[in-house]
């Protein structure tokens, strides 16, 4: 029996062994924990016994001679194969499997897809923001699709405007500057011709005279827009004491609103300091601060108020007059842009003052904005970063 299954193990690989009713091994070579408790039940089943550990799978069955009961163990070495068998396990292995691999897929694809989509989003925004520099095509590599051709598109538009953009400020600048040597011609002839002219001709040159001053301040603040558009202010920036200049701006606004029955006073004033240039803040402030003491109606006082908040400083121009449509809000920083109720000629001012303090604070990095106050009015707050040491 000994050398029978010896036999077997060396020509099938499979190590047997025989037991008696006791459960003592009788030949063969059979290590297993559990052979005891198998043994008895092939005994009492009179089946076949089955046990998987690790690799092997452990076999009992029960043999009846005439010698008595016996019983036949077997250990086979699963293949391969078996191994991979749809078990539970491997069944949650697999699908677990197929849904990370589907997910790593998708996710790429979805960013191959979408990553250029955000890239002309963001340059997109940086137009939309006055930079007309924006390009996004060489960002995009070696890519062959319809996204790749929509960049280039993007960019070809970008250029256009940039170089629409930039000559008609450029066409802006030089007319203004053309026009100052004839304009001074013309008032240095006006006074030739007033030490000249009779009483009669008086009040035509005292008209000619009043528009080449208004045309004069005109080009000043044309030329003073195209400077701040161009960014030729070759001036250093300056810690600035906001509340010590809105305390100057303001007196002089005051004094100068009395001769209209008007009055303007500093409400609040927080004591806080920015960096810039101290000349186009002034400019800036003066132009809002003027343009409200113009609109507000008589009696009444323009409030400025300066606060700090998240480290910014927040410039707030209030006044009581007949405040603006709101679909034109967005329009008045526009430059020659004026509302309807002001287009006449004694309400002062060329339509260039607003559009001088937008520039100036976004050359600080700061914002501008105009509401409709509940209580009637216009409300004008400007927001500047604090100066960091």
């Amino acid at each position: 029996m000994q050398k029978y299954l010896n036999r077997i193990q060396q020509t099938s690989k499979i190590r047997t062994s025989l037991f008696n009713e006791n459960g003592n091994e009788i030949a063969g070579q059979f290590r297993f924990n559990h052979s005891q408790k198998l043994i008895k039940q092939a005994l009492d089943s009179n089946k076949m016994e089955v046990e998987f550990s690790g690799e092997s799978a452990f076999v009992f069955k029960k043999a009846k001679t005439d010698k008595g009961n016996f019983v036949l163990a077997a250990e086979m070495v699963r293949p391969r194969l078996a191994l991979l068998a749809p078990t539970p396990r491997t069944r949650l292995l697999r699908i677990l499997s197929v849904i990370l691999t589907a997910g790593l897929v998708c996710y790429g694809l979805a960013r191959y897809l979408a990553s250029p989509i955000v890239q002309l989003r963001d340059a997109t925004k940086k137009i939309s923001q006055g930079d007309l520099s924006s390009c996004v095509s060489q960002a995009f590599g070696n890519r062959r699709d319809e996204i790749t051709e929509l960049g280039k598109d993007f960019d070809e538009m970008a250029v256009r405007i940039q170089s629409f953009v930039q000559s008609q400020k450029q066409l802006s600048s030089d007319i203004s500057h053309e026009l100052r040597s004839p304009l001074a011609r013309l008032i240095v002839a006006l006074e030739l011709a007033r030490s000249r002219a009779g009483n009669e001709a008086k009040p035509a040159l005292d008209r000619i005279g009043r528009e080449a001053n208004l045309l004069n301040e005109m080009i000043g603040k044309l030329l003073f827009i195209s400077k701040l558009e161009n960014n030729v202010d070759e001036s250093k920036n300056e810690k600035i004491d906001l509340s010590e200049l809105l305390n100057e701006i303001v007196e002089d606004a005051n004094f100068e609103a009395q001769n209209k029955n008007r009055s303007v006073k500093l409400i609040q004033a927080e004591k806080c300091f920015v960096a810039g240039k101290p000349e186009l803040l002034r400019s800036a402030f003066e132009n809002v601060i003027r343009n409200a003491v113009r609109y507000t109606n008589e009696k009444t006082m323009v409030e400025v108020t300066l606060r700090v908040e998240n480290q910014n400083a927040f410039i707030i121009v209030k006044d009581f007059g007949e405040g603006v449509p709101e679909h034109l809000l967005s329009e008045l920083f526009r430059p020659f842009f004026r509302t309807a109720s002001a287009r006449y000629r004694q309400t002062g001012g060329v339509g260039l003052g607003l559009a001088i303090a937008e520039r100036a604070v976004q050359s600080h990095d700061g914002t501008i904005n105009a509401f409709n106050s509940k209580d009637g009015g216009l409300k004008v707050e400007i927001k500047l970063p604090l100066h960091s040491p």
